[in-house]
């Protein structure tokens, strides 16, 4: 059996009205994580800890109004939010 070290691409999809929520520590054996589609899914604590290799994130009815502080986007290529709730990109002023 192989680990989680191994996961390259997750869909998560909650079909109800209201939302699922995980914690992000759900995430954290998760390294090689490239693609992550979740739909009425919501994280709860530290982004850090997913991922740093994720290049492709279909995120749709979003609970976040704006992208978290540490939520590491730099290998990001494709970063969908359909149907959410973002109302800015990010709250602090980034460099």
């Amino acid at each position: 059996m192989q680990g989680t070290d191994t996961i390259e691409g997750m869909i998560l999809k909650y079909q109800r009205t209201s939302r699922i929520i995980f914690g992000t520590n759900s995430f954290q054996e998760m390294q090689k994580l490239r693609l992550l589609k979740l739909d009425g899914v919501h994280l709860m604590g530290d982004y850090g800890l997913i991922s740093k290799e994720l290049r492709w994130v279909d995120w749709q009815r979003s609970a976040f109004k704006f992208i978290p502080n540490d939520f590491d986007l730099e290998n990001l290529v494709v970063f969908e939010l359909k149907h959410s709730n973002l109302r800015q990109v990010w709250q602090e002023t980034k460099v």
